[in-house]
């Protein structure tokens, strides 16, 4: 009975990891650039380690209850969390016609410089300081093959292979970068990605395109991150009320069926 109230348990925890993924979709899906996560589960299989085959009450008690009550640890089948992953398909095309607003078209992310170092987006959302940098809402200059892209005050193209030009003069490319292991890369704020992993599971995306002009939109379906909120919310219900019964029937057999009755 005390192991069995695990197994709702674990559910509750898995969805409660659920509605915390969701929620953070919903909030960014009118974000530029945004990729939304989903949540993927795993059975977690007895630990081997915890057969405890030795009879209850111990082997001095001239019975084996092997036959009787064989208690083979923990048996029960509970559910974990796998992993978060990544929805890598393309959002929405906006047209602005800003000419600092880039725009993504295939696997990749932009370079930009932050005080912690080397971070990525997905967001083309620029705009130029006063000193001619092109940077992302957050103040983070754009790197490109050159270094941080600075561009005089006035017009200034880019063609899809990501080459800045100014008066008909090169200015600097700005290279999307793609990662052959996704799980290395990290959240980090301000629509901002770490890369964590080894610099040989980066490179340069050489069939991706930018656009200048549009922007990404956010590719997370608000209808079905709704639904799906809603039926993580009922199953999240459903355990609780599963772990009210159990605590109740031990209740009832730890205070009530043992009790002296005169």
């Amino acid at each position: 009975m005390l192991k069995a109230i695990y197994s709702p348990m674990s559910g509750a925890i898995a969805q409660e990891k659920v509605l915390e993924i969701i929620a953070n979709n919903l909030a960014n899906s009118s974000t530029v650039g945004f990729k939304g996560d989903n949540v993927t589960f795993k059975l977690l299989n007895p630990e081997p380690e915890k057969n405890y085959k030795t009879p209850l009450p111990p082997a001095n008690y001239k019975l084996d209850l092997e036959n009787v009550f064989p208690l083979h640890g923990n048996d029960i089948a509970y559910v974990g969390v796998a992993g978060v992953t990544r929805d890598e398909s393309q959002g929405p095309v906006m047209q602005t016609g800003n000419q600092t607003d880039l725009m993504i078209e295939g696997e990749g992310m932009i370079a930009v410089h932050t005080q912690d170092g080397v971070r990525y987006t997905r967001s083309g959302q620029m705009s130029i300081s006063p000193d001619g940098v092109l940077m992302t809402p957050g103040g983070h200059p754009v790197l490109g093959e050159k270094g941080v892209i600075t561009v005089a005050t006035g017009k200034f193209e880019v063609n899809r292979l990501g080459e800045v030009y100014q008066k008909g003069q090169f200015v600097d490319r700005i290279p999307v970068h793609k990662f052959s292991n996704p799980t290395e890369l990290e959240r980090s704020g301000m629509n901002l990605w770490f890369h964590g992993g080894p610099d040989a599971n980066k490179s340069i995306n050489r069939d991706a395109a930018i656009a200048q002009g549009s922007l990404e939109g956010s590719n997370v379906n608000a209808m079905k991150n709704l639904t799906s909120m809603i039926v993580a919310h009922r199953s999240y219900e459903a355990y609780q009320k599963a772990i009210s019964n159990y605590d109740k029937m031990m209740d009832i057999s730890n205070n009530q069926l043992g009790a002296l009755r005169v």
